[in-house]
């Protein structure tokens, strides 16, 4: 069973996620992978952002620390661990450092044209009421 995401699709976008190796619908939550099917890649946010930011100008930012390399790449998901952050699952094996900030950039680029598009929204209970 996978970890709390911090992105919650839209009912009528179901379908188009299905295929997603790292996405499994339940009730319009994703389940994140385990720990030990992922490398994890973590942008800190701060807690004003709740209510300062929507859920674009968020994930620019998340979007500019990874492409600045001011995000912290860990074995674990920390999202799940009580910090405000948002965590990007990569694929164990990615071969380096480089590679998975590469990946995770790719990766924040299609949710923020997901949100954009109204087909996911960020769970703000995750991300901020830890």
């Amino acid at each position: 069973m996978g970890q709390d995401s911090v992105f919650i699709v839209q009912a009528e976008y179901f379908q188009d996620f299905d295929g997603d190796a790292w996405v499994s619908v339940d009730s319009h939550d994703f389940d994140d992978p385990d720990n030990e099917e992922a490398d994890w890649v973590t942008v800190v946010l701060p807690e004003e952002m709740a209510h300062t930011h929507d859920d674009e100008d968020i994930m620019m930012y998340v979007l500019h620390n990874i492409q600045t390399r001011r995000a912290v790449v860990r074995e674990v998901a920390l999202h799940n661990m009580g910090t405000v952050c948002i965590s990007i699952p990569i694929p164990v094996g990615t071969a380096d450092t480089t590679s998975i900030l590469v990946q995770a950039e790719t990766d924040v680029k299609k949710w923020l044209e997901h949100i954009r598009d109204g087909m996911v929204t960020l769970d703000r209970e995750v991300i901020f009421g830890r």
